[in-house]
């Protein structure tokens, strides 16, 4: 047996005792290697887990924002005032959220509606077609990918639909700078060195915390597309890659829920490596020091080396079950030296649990945050669409108290200040309402101080909220002893008092009381109870204009009645006097028609201009309140010309020569009123003869215009005559607009001719224009019309069938005994049996004892009317089928069709052409003579 010397003996033991333990130690090494690196790949991806969630709940919040304004009433209109509205509200939404460039609506196909920033320069449509695409497919909010705009700034688009009906209707974008995802990296809790990165969904880099603005647009280095390409479809993943600076870095892929976007972290691996690269160093350099040692003094250090291993293992132990790590000095450096290491990891390690577990609280709390915000969001966006549904006091104020009671607070309580600025109790509302008149009744009874806190006169003198539970320090103490009195009888718990601010203007004061619930009032219950304050004190507000829009309109109405009425009245009392000249004027040139031939022409033409001023002041007037209804046709435009002439002779013959006239060949199909447009063309045809020397000469051209998109028949009024001034060119179709005339006012008028001539070539579908190239050169008036494909019906300009001439027997019923009169005589002068009365009581008394075939009657009658006399004549037998025609200077349409209600055959306007009258007469003579059918 060979013999081992001691000093063998102790170096085989220190050498058996040191292998074992380097074996154990180097396990135990590698084991806290792994598992650093696992520790290290884990937390990579958990910090950029958190920073995925951190952006995701960024573009959550702009989605949110987005939905809440894509539901408010304006949008979803894409013209007039509702397109206003909407852009107006964008913009105040737009100033809030400092990242935001702007709000764009835009159509499905593309268009844009508005822009606030100013339509976005020349841009007309969308920039990133893809994402409005994949919001119009889906029906759901799209986060595009970032991209230059206009101007050349990157930003990316969030959009969400405009729904209405289950349609999308419009497409509602934010255009976001890419600095708010900057601005949420910088916000994050990111170890030094590391570097983040969000790419979007074509792989263009959005926002870095180091060294942003250089690297913004760039795509990801060809090591992390690899990774990228390695990971597929999955939600997240870990590898190593080396940057775009060409650090290799220990790198974690997380992508974001909300869209398809990713975040990059990059750990550089010399940080990540070096703690259990030195530790492999150290565990090394302590092997070789303890086999020296260990042979020089292993007599010695046997025992000093296996009781530090042991407590090194149980360090070991206690670092993978994650509890602290105790060191207790062995006075072994290479033992000491591992016993460090392990709490150096285990104090890491603890770190990044806590940094991790900060991380998650942290979305949570944001988490938490965002659906608060966005449950008030949505409780505003309702109460909104609510208080918009009617604009009346009572149920504007109903569903003021249904909102809040009992989704906020038990009793709402809401006072108004009156025109005199005295508040006005307007609502008690608890959902007991047993309850709710208990408390009404009480309130009714007191008045509170106006300088004691939480009471409505002060909150409106104040313009102050009240916000209070009744256990926070001080109360109820501190309230008014009325406050407190109906504090304690009802059971209040805690209030909320408010003014009531619309327009700047304060209008009443509101108040949320807690009471049988027993909740509390926090402040962010304080902030909801103010938001919903506004948004009742706008409605409230919109209930007292449209009161006093209404109360206006009917003032407006009253006027207009009022003026029609002074207008009708003025024609009654202007047509009056002219029936008896005019008939007088006739029964002189019946009587003897050499006798004052002068005089007579000069007294017509007066009497004819006169009666044609009230008709154009009758007519502007029905114009202008849109009560002028036309009896449409199909008739030829030339026939239109020749009655125009025809009405318009009087005026023509003074001149020495009559009017040029071209008309063509062929027929000219349009759709009109013959009467109102034989009345256009006689304006135009006055016009010219009144401003045009005797001398001169004026021009009547007919054409039609087949070039035009749509056939139009032109007639042009062409004049040698005085011309018009440039200035006054634009407004030659005003009312009461005219030229400038000497003094004596030669040409007459009130200058309505032209505006009415307008107005009725416009309700024909046409339009009149006029060219001068000045004073002294002449005018030219140019009507047109739309003509009509089908053949038009010839103009009845005079009537088919001619009546059979016979004496009848008439009576004439007037209070103006000069125009009764001098009626009776013309018929007298035809050949016809005429009696005169004066009185509707007198003429039921001369048909009494002798019946008429016909009567002529006034309407404005003393005693009974016109009307009440035709009625009673219609309901007696006798008189029953007599002829009836009102005259009277009554003359709108309205009174047409009272006259013909009340039983009258026909009705005139004084003066009338007695010959029309007459003939219209005969004819109705003519048909009471055939007896009704048995």
């Amino acid at each position: 047996m060979r013999i081992i010397t001691m000093q063998g003996r102790l170096m085989l033991i220190a050498s058996m005792a040191i292998l074992p333990l380097a074996i154990v130690c180097g396990l135990a090494l590698y084991a806290l290697a792994e598992s650093q690196r696992a520790q290290d790949r884990a937390t990579t991806l958990g910090v950029a887990r958190a920073v995925a969630t951190a952006v995701d709940s960024e573009v959550r919040l702009t989605v949110a924002a987005l939905e809440a304004l894509a539901l408010t009433e304006p949008l979803g209109n894409s013209s007039g005032p509702g397109l206003a509205q909407a852009v107006r509200l964008a913009s105040a939404v737009r100033r809030s959220p400092p990242e935001w460039l702007a709000l764009v609506l835009a159509a499905p196909d593309g268009r844009l509606l508005f822009n606030t920033e100013g339509n976005g320069g020349n841009l007309q449509r969308v920039v990133d077609q893809d994402s409005l695409s994949q919001v119009l497919r889906t029906g759901r909010p799209a986060i595009g990918a970032m991209m230059p705009g206009p101007a050349g700034r990157l930003a990316f688009a969030v959009r969400v639909p405009v729904v209405r009906d289950g349609q999308t209707l419009q497409v509602l974008t934010a255009v976001v700078q890419p600095e708010a995802i900057t601005a949420v990296l910088s916000r994050q809790r990111v170890p030094t060195g590391w570097a983040v990165s969000v790419f979007d969904s074509r792989e263009r880099r959005v926002a870095r915390n180091i060294d942003d603005a250089r690297l913004r647009g760039s795509g990801p280095s060809d090591t992390l597309r690899r990774l990228l390409a390695e990971m597929g479809t999955a939600p997240e993943g870990v590898g190593t890659s080396t940057n775009l600076d060409g650090v290799r870095s220990l790198t974690a892929v997380a992508r974001l829920e909300s869209a398809s976007w990713f975040v990059v972290l990059g750990a550089p691996a010399d940080l990540a490596e070096s703690p259990w690269r030195r530790t492999y160093m150290a565990y090394l350099g302590g092997l070789l020091v303890s086999l020296a040692y260990g042979a020089l003094a292993a007599w010695w250090i046997s025992r000093g080396v296996t009781r530090p291993m042991a407590r090194l293992r149980q360090q070991a132990d206690a670092l993978g079950r994650g509890e602290p790590v105790q060191i207790e000095p062995s006075r072994v450096p290479e033992v000491d030296a591992v016993a460090d290491a392990l709490a150096a990891a285990s104090l890491q390690r603890r770190r990044s649990e806590a940094e991790r577990q900060q991380l998650l609280e942290a979305e949570r709390a944001a988490s938490v945050t965002a659906q608060a915000a966005q449950q008030r969001l949505a409780r505003l966006v309702s109460a909104g669409a609510v208080l918009a549904q009617s604009l009346e006091e009572d149920a504007t104020l109903r569903a003021i108290g249904e909102l809040i009671v009992p989704a906020v607070g038990d009793l709402c309580r809401i006072d108004l200040l009156d025109s005199h600025g005295v508040l006005q109790r307007k609502l008690t509302h608890h959902f007991d309402p047993a309850r709710t008149a208990v408390i009404a009744a009480l309130v009714e009874t007191r008045a509170a101080p106006a300088d004691a806190p939480g009471t409505f006169p002060w909150a409106v003198a104040t313009g102050r909220s009240f916000l209070h539970n009744i256990d926070d320090e001080g109360m109820p103490a501190v309230l008014d002893p009325q406050v407190r009195d109906f504090v304690q009888a009802f059971g209040i718990t805690a209030g909320c008092v408010v003014p009531l601010i619309a327009r700047g203007r304060t209008i009443g004061a509101m108040a949320v009381l807690q009471a049988e619930s027993g909740r509390r009032i926090t402040a962010e219950d304080g902030a909801l109870i103010n938001d919903l304050a506004q948004r009742a004190a706008l409605a409230l507000d919109n209930v007292r204009l449209f009161a006093q829009a209404r109360a206006a309109q009917k003032q407006a109405e009253d006027a207009n009645q009022a003026k029609d009425e002074f207008l009708a009245m003025l024609g009654h009392e202007l047509r009056n006097p002219l029936a008896p000249i005019a008939l007088a004027l006739q029964l002189v040139q019946r009587r003897d028609p050499q006798a004052f031939v002068r005089e007579r022409q000069i007294i017509e033409r007066q009497v004819r201009h006169l009666s044609r001023m009230v008709d154009d002041l009758l007519d502007v007037s029905r114009i202008v309140s849109g009560k002028i209804a036309l009896r449409l046709e199909t008739l030829d435009l030339r026939d239109v010309v020749a009655r125009a002439l025809e009405l318009t002779l009087p005026a023509l013959q003074q001149r020495g020569e009559m009017p040029e006239v071209k008309l063509p060949a062929d027929p000219v199909p349009v759709q009109g009123d013959p009467l109102r447009l034989a009345q256009v063309v006689g304006n135009l045809l006055n016009n010219a003869a009144k401003f045009t020397d005797a001398d001169k000469l004026i021009r009547l051209v007919l054409t039609v215009n087949m070039a035009a998109p749509h056939p139009q028949a032109v007639l042009q009024v062409i004049d040698e005559g005085i011309g018009i001034a440039p200035e006054l060119l634009p407004r030659v179709f005003e009312r009461f607009v005219q030229g400038e005339q000497p003094l004596q006012r030669a040409a007459g008028g009130l200058g309505l001719g032209l505006a009415i001539a307008q107005s009725l070539a416009r309700l024909h579908g046409g339009g009149i224009t006029v060219r001068s190239e000045g004073v002294g050169l002449g005018s030219t008036f140019e009507l047109r019309l739309p003509m009509q494909l089908l053949p038009a019906r010839p103009f009845d300009t005079v009537p088919q069938a001619v009546p059979e001439r016979r004496s009848l027997t008439l009576l004439v019923v007037d209070d103006n005994q000069d125009a009764a009169d001098s009626l009776a005589s013309w018929l007298e002068l035809e050949g016809h049996r005429v009696r005169v009365v004066y009185s509707a009581e007198a003429a039921l008394d001369a048909l009494a004892q002798q019946p008429a075939d016909g009567a002529i009657v006034d309407i404005g009658l003393p005693g009974l009317s016109g009307h009440e006399l035709a009625a009673r004549l219609r309901a007696q037998a006798i008189t029953a089928r007599m002829a009836l025609i009102a005259l009277t200077g009554y003359g709108r349409e309205a009174d047409r069709n009272k006259a013909l209600a009340a039983g009258f055959d026909d009705h005139f306007a004084k003066p009338a052409q007695v010959e029309i009258l007459l003939s219209r007469l005969l004819a109705l003579h003519s048909e009471r003579r055939v007896p009704p059918p048995t």
